[in-house]
């Protein structure tokens, strides 16, 4: 909910008063999300559920998305995609970025009886990736590299993946490491796609493509991508205490 400071002299303890009320509204709403995810958590999807629904009716983006999210799965809630499309069509329209990729997704899908449209698909994932979300830059990412729903452009997609990958993103850095092994829009290097798959982790084919560029490298060679591993890790870890420290200035 948004609220604004009217300056009328003659009625400022009414305006104390609605102001109050506002904010202890607003807080009320918080703390229904705030149970809903809690219920989650526990798997109570049936509680979450109504905790979330309470919060929606009252405005919350967040709740709204987490209820869509569980219409979409049928947890706690019969499956409904209309119901999932209308509740992440509100939180979108307040900026949330959740919302924003799952109705990006809906979009270049087809679901709840939409005409699959990756032009809006995009603009929705454009919304959010411009927000620094990391999910909507990877998903664009694909879409650069696959020329869905807008002219192939693996630098873009690049440009995409590493901002996700730097966010601990484990689909880009996984997207990352293919590119550099194969050469996708930029030179074949073996060190830094070693190094991006390694921070992937097990996700997906990791571990597979792993090996593959290990098999073209020297011992040497894979033990200074694994260095730039660590070394990326290790400024991640400082960035991460930066960051600490100053949100508690």
């Amino acid at each position: 909910m948004t609220f604004r400071n009217y300056k009328f002299p003659s009625i400022l303890s009414t305006v104390a008063v609605i102001g109050t009320m506002g904010i202890a509204l607003h807080f009320a709403y918080a703390d229904e999300s705030e149970d809903g995810v809690s219920k989650y958590q526990d798997n109570d999807f049936s509680a979450a559920a109504e905790a979330f629904q309470a919060a929606a009716d009252n405005g919350d983006a967040e709740a709204q998305t987490s209820l869509g999210i569980m219409y979409l799965k049928g947890e706690g809630v019969d499956e409904d995609e209309k119901k999932a499309l209308s509740l992440f069509e509100k939180a979108a329209a307040q900026g949330n970025v959740r919302a924003e990729v799952n109705l990006g997704r809906m979009y270049a899908k087809g679901k709840a009886g939409l005409v699959p449209n990756y032009g809006i698909a995009v603009s929705w994932f454009d919304k959010a990736a411009t927000q620094g979300y990391a999910d909507a830059q990877y998903t664009l990412g694909v879409l650069y590299v696959t020329g869905n729903g807008v002219p192939l452009n693996y630098k873009k997609a690049q440009e995409l993946f590493s901002s996700a990958a730097d966010q601990n993103n484990a689909s880009a850095q996984y997207q990352l490491g293919l590119m550099n092994f194969k050469g996708k829009g930029m030179p074949v290097n073996y060190a830094e796609a070693y190094k991006w798959l390694s921070l992937a982790g097990d996700y997906d084919d990791a571990a597979v493509y792993r090996d593959f560029v290990s098999q073209k490298m020297s011992k040497e060679q894979v033990e200074q991508a694994v260095a730039l591993a660590d070394d990326w890790k290790q400024d991640q870890e400082q960035n991460q205490d930066k960051n600490s420290e100053k949100a508690g200035k």
